[in-house]
């Protein structure tokens, strides 16, 4: 008999976690599963195979009273669909991203399910709060976890709920993203004509607050390496960047191409990834580069990149704030690049993956 395995997300849009929550499905969907996805929204961008059975359950708040009880009045939803629809007899259930684990906490689910924290509690939480509001934050945080089964997409979000929130999983396991490796590598075979022959790459999201486009910029600047610095993705700091580069004296050396349907073309033509956040959960751009067979530096920020990048590959982290070190890595990566083998990032086949998220099953 097939296990049961049902997701509860907030939204299936834009962004990291929807992706991984969307090949996680398919991942245990070939493992054999019998996939159920709940999405507590409307917001549904990516498409699944139709094997795995979609439920939409938005919930729309009117009025401050129905606003303040948002979590209670939304769980009482989710049971009454569980109930209705008969999916109480999931073997497995992991609820992602924070309205459905205060969602489901409050469901008939909570004692069974999985929380999976897809980003760093300590920034997510806490990072724009002060003096009260931080301490009463904290305190929320620790009664929505505490003793609950919880999965970290790397080691790093765990140590942090522990760290600052006192947080212990019951238990805590660490799970990271995972990736089709086939998918990568025959993308990566594409052709690209918009790009120099050699040149240090950025893919992701233009936001300034998480992935630090100054300390990008100015290391490369200060590190005199002689290819170009080729930025793909869209988003609100694209016009900070450009004020970067004019500033800097950049033009011509960095180039903007926006957003592209296949990144992996690029990454594996590039000489380096390079990332230089504030934080990140489990960078999966990062290891889709190594798939690629592309070495990646970045900064050793919370929560992942140290987990990627090992063994030789560390040489690469660049600790925050060292704006120096990281103009001196970009050098060495450009003048002495390590090889990337083809079994570096293996272990997180989506095959693999979907059978640690299966062993999970009536933990």
């Amino acid at each position: 008999m097939k296990p049961h395995v049902l997701f509860v997300t907030d939204h299936l849009n834009t962004g990291g976690a929807p992706i991984v929550v969307r090949d996680l499905c398919v991942a245990l969907d070939r493992a054999g599963a019998r996939m159920t996805l709940i999405v507590l929204s409307d917001r549904v961008a990516h498409e699944l195979p139709d094997s795995v059975t979609v439920h939409r359950l938005p919930y729309t708040a009117t009025g401050w009273l129905q606003r303040q009880r948002r979590y209670r009045n939304h769980a009482q939803m989710l049971d009454a669909f569980l109930d209705t629809h008969l999916l109480t007899d999931a073997s497995l259930v992991v609820a992602h991203l924070h309205h459905a684990h205060q969602v489901v906490s409050r469901s008939q689910l909570k004692d069974n399910a999985w929380y999976c924290l897809h980003a760093d509690p300590t920034i997510g939480f806490l990072g724009n709060k002060r003096g009260l509001d931080r301490l009463r934050k904290r305190r929320q945080v620790r009664k929505l976890y505490q003793g609950h089964r919880l999965i970290g997409v790397s080691q790093g979000i765990l140590d942090s709920l522990a760290t600052t929130f006192r947080v212990q999983g019951n238990p805590g396991v660490a799970l990271h993203n995972p990736l089709d490796l086939e998918a990568i590598a025959l993308r990566s075979q594409e052709t690209v004509t918009d790009v120099p022959e050699d040149y240090l790459l950025y893919v992701g999201r233009l936001e300034q607050r998480q992935k630090r486009f100054d300390r990008l910029l100015c290391a490369y600047a200060d590190s005199g390496v002689g290819i170009p610095l080729v930025l793909i993705g869209e988003g609100g700091a694209r016009h900070f960047i450009e004020t970067e580069i004019e500033r800097l004296g950049l033009q011509g050396r960095v180039l903007l191409l926006g957003k592209r349907e296949n990144p992996y073309a690029y990454m594996r033509r590039a000489h380096a990834l390079v990332l230089s956040s504030d934080y990140e959960g489990f960078p999966l751009v990062a290891v889709e580069a190594l798939a690629c067979g592309t070495p990646v530096v970045s900064t050793d920020c919370p929560t992942g990149p140290s987990e990627i990048l090992i063994g030789e590959l560390a040489r690469y982290l660049v600790p925050l704030n060292e704006p120096a070190s990281f103009a001196n890595t970009l050098r060495d990566v450009v003048d002495n690049p390590v090889p990337v083998s083809a079994t570096t990032v293996a272990h997180l086949n989506a095959e693999q993956v979907a059978r640690r998220y299966l062993a999970l099953a009536g933990k």
